[in-house]
């Protein structure tokens, strides 16, 4: 993950802006050319629980602050900034308003990812990843014949996922709280991670495959 470093020179005057939005010598708009820290741009601690409606409105707020159109009048140079922070705000909030994108950013942070772990399947979810599979393939095959495939079997595994991937994104939830509360060490915080989002990352491939098939069934 690359983030602003304190190298970062002002457009303007040339002075170091570090991770500042604004340079503090001349007053114009400072962004760094990679992403910055994600929470550090909305002046929120690291952590992995966050109130929602204090990010949206902090969001706004650095939106509304930085919006291009404000600096249809500046430089170029300042022009390009603001497009390039607003950009980074935006990635930056739909980022961290979503648990799963917030964790694997998170891991990212850590010098972590799914990597390996994210190409095999969960021990847990063995059974249901080969129950599901088996009857797609059963569903595809009753079509490619000819037949009425029987889809009431696959619309209550569709509902088994949903309810999984809720299971899961609760348990992330928990787990969260309980790394920001220091029940957690570093090392176990971070393998709990990775475990709960490859959960979820095969569950939502699950349910993508599920309802690509029960489409032609929901439109006949």
């Amino acid at each position: 993950m690359t983030t602003s470093t304190d190298t970062t020179l002002c457009i303007n005057c040339g002075k170091a802006t570090a991770d500042q939005l604004v340079c503090p010598g001349c007053g114009v708009v400072a962004s760094p050319a990679v992403d910055p820290d994600y929470f550090a741009l909305f002046d929120l601690p690291r952590k992995l629980t966050i109130d929602l409606a204090d990010l949206t409105q902090r969001y706004y707020a650095l939106s509304r602050r930085f919006h291009p159109d404000l600096f249809s009048d500046r430089a170029p140079a300042e022009q390009a900034a603001s497009l390039r922070l607003s950009a980074q705000v935006n990635r930056a909030y739909q980022t961290l308003q979503d648990p799963v994108r917030r964790g694997l950013y998170w891991l990212a942070l850590h010098g972590e990812s799914l990597g390996r772990d994210n190409e095999r399947v969960p021990a847990e979810l063995a059974a249901l990843v080969f129950d599901v599979q088996e009857k797609l393939e059963e569903l595809r095959s009753a079509r490619a014949a000819g037949a009425r495939p029987a889809v009431d079997e696959l619309r209550e595994v569709e509902r088994e996922l949903r309810t999984r991937m809720q299971v899961s994104r609760d348990r992330l939830a928990t787990h969260f709280a309980h790394s920001d509360a220091g029940n957690r060490n570093g090392t176990g915080a971070l393998a709990e991670t990775k475990q709960i989002l490859s959960e979820i990352h095969y569950l939502r491939t699950l349910l993508r495959d599920v309802d690509q098939e029960l489409e032609p069934a929901w439109n006949a």
